[in-house]
């Protein structure tokens, strides 16, 4: 049996995943885990949802407390990092503690993004929902406020929009983009998204860029460009960014996060990444890209986990793939939706009368797909999109007809 000492540095679902991954591999060594949380592993896919009052808090960490002493794992909580010795094989900790290892997976995971706005970024009025710690401040501000403001149209914001304004507050929601979901729906559907977060009660400012924020006692008061406005507080959902700042780029290969290859190995030996911190292969363009999913983070993990026990597996990389209710309607977005000149999209349907499916083919190949109202053919999508179908060839698509709106919808309409 392996006795190779490994530490993990993050408390996530990669990390989580890496340790059961590890022991069901035989590993009967050390586990070391190291993180600046304080356990247990929560899922921050679940907070919204705790939010809505749909699932107990208890469900938001989905290993619970007693994960650590039944798989033996040695706990460093409220330890962060602040150097790899990729050299001599050291991690070292922010109160100056050493350790050695002899393999190390990285899954730290990923931060809000606070956007560069004048008084925003060390105000307590500016809330991020990411941690446990976060979810809990922001439903113990919620029944303190009126008014609140939501920044960043990304699909947590519109979710936490939805929260906020079903528990009563007036809610503005705002991005500097021009569309609802930027990242993930294509522009026809972001409008129909964009009418009916309207019609919610929801007050939406696209295009529409803070250039500072003053704080006073009850809140903020914000200059748009209608005017000065007061809120309670500012629900920050502009995006996350890998927490990888203890990493020292010139002996880890890194691009937007670290590069991992399909075993989740990085440039150096003995390191392995996982999750949200790291980029991995997707096999729609064949490149190692940043997903952010909590799916493929612990998908990454249990790979990285195996291998790091001796073990020889291969992760064949994942796609983006989210599925949210939204309101009273479902969404969900596919693959990639980035067009350009290169793409083609079809679009049937109507979410406000029924469903909605929009499809981008690049080059007649299927490559990303938005859903309104029929997510429940997201399954099917996504393996058409993973075999490739072309748009030309009725007998890839003609299999799927039965359980989805291909073949009618892309011959027949």
């Amino acid at each position: 049996m392996r006795t190779d000492r490994l530490i993990i540095l993050g408390n996530g679902g990669a990390a989580i995943n890496a340790v059961k991954a590890i022991r069901s591999a035989g590993h009967e060594g050390d586990i070391h885990m190291i993180s600046d949380s304080s356990g247990p592993a929560f899922n921050p896919m679940l907070a919204p949802y705790y939010l809505k009052n749909i699932i107990p808090w208890e469900n938001c960490f989905p290993f619970g407390i007693d994960f650590y002493k039944q798989y033996d794992v040695k706990c460093y909580f409220g330890s962060p990092v602040v150097f790899v010795d990729t050299l001599n094989r050291i991690i070292v900790l922010k109160n100056e503690k050493r350790l050695h290892y002899d393999k190390c997976l990285i899954a730290t995971g990923a931060s809000p993004i606070m956007p560069p706005v004048p008084g925003l970024r060390d105000s307590a009025k500016a809330l991020p929902l990411r941690t446990a710690l976060q979810t809990k401040t922001i439903e113990s501000a919620i029944p303190k406020a009126k008014k609140v403001a939501v920044m960043g149209a990304s699909l947590v914001g519109v979710k936490l929009a939805e929260i906020l304004r079903k528990k009563g507050l007036e809610v503005i929601l705002l991005d500097i983009a021009p569309n609802i979901l930027p990242q993930g729906s294509h522009p026809k559907t972001a409008e129909f998204l964009r009418k009916y977060i309207i019609q919610q009660g929801i007050d939406l400012r696209l295009s529409c860029n803070v250039e500072y924020l003053e704080e006073t006692q009850k809140g903020f008061v914000c200059p748009f460009p209608e005017g000065e406005e007061e809120i309670g507080f500012i629900a920050v959902c502009a995006g996350i960014k890998p927490n990888i700042a203890f990493i020292n780029s010139s002996s880890i290969s890194v691009d937007q996060a670290i590069l991992v290859d399909e075993k989740m190995r990085t440039s150096t030996d003995g390191l392995y990444a996982a999750g949200d911190v790291c980029q991995g292969y997707n096999p729609i363009s064949g490149k190692q890209e940043w997903l952010g999913t909590w799916v493929n983070a612990c998908c990454q993990g249990r790979t990285a986990g195996l291998n790091m026990a001796g073990s020889d597996a291969i992760y064949q990389g994942n796609i983006p793939q989210h599925i949210s209710p939204l309101f009273d309607w479902s969404y969900a977005q596919i693959g990639d939706i980035k067009c350009n000149g290169n793409h083609k999209v079809i679009s049937k349907g109507d979410p406000f009368k029924g469903e909605y499916c929009l499809l981008v083919f690049k080059k007649d190949i299927l490559v990303g797909a938005n859903l309104i109202n029929c997510t429940e053919k997201a399954g099917i999508i996504r393996n058409a999109i993973l075999r490739k179908t072309n748009l030309r060839t009725k007998g890839l698509l003609k299999p799927f007809s039965y359980e989805n709106i291909f073949y009618d919808f892309v011959y027949q309409s």
